[in-house]
Formats: C-alpha cells, structure tokens, sequence
C-alpha cells in the first residue's frame, strides 16, 4: 500500500493499547479528571487484553493510517 500522501510505501503495523480499549477524542473535546468523556472506542482486531488496531506508517511523511475495519 502506498501513501496517500507521497506516494511513498507503507509499512503495516499495529498500535497497541493497555487495559482498555483505545478511544478516538475529538480535538474540541477535553479529557475530564482524565476520562475520555464523548470519546469513540475504536474496534480492535481482537479481544484480548491487549487491543490493537492495524496501522500503516510512512517514514517519508511520518504518518500513520489507521485501518479500523481490520
């Protein structure tokens, strides 16, 4: 897969989380005592007690592209 924007390869990965589910929290939204209020849990590959979500990272542009359907 190619980078959207380079058109540089991508090399596939995943992001890991802790104990809990990563979640998605919108820039106009604040964290509350430390709690992610609002926030989107992202899916996760699989159900253990590490989530993780497939990621693609360009070392051109150092982005990362985050599949969350996978």
């Amino acid at each position: 897969m190619n980078c959207p924007y380079c058109q540089k390869e991508l090399i596939e990965g995943y992001i890991y989380g802790d104990r809990y589910s990563l979640k998605w929290l919108p820039a106009d939204k604040k964290l509350f005592l430390g709690v992610a209020i609002g926030s989107e849990v992202l899916p996760h590959v699989d159900n253990s007690l590490r989530p993780k979500v497939r990621a693609f990272k360009c070392y051109e542009c150092q982005k990362i592209i985050m599949d969350l359907d996978q």
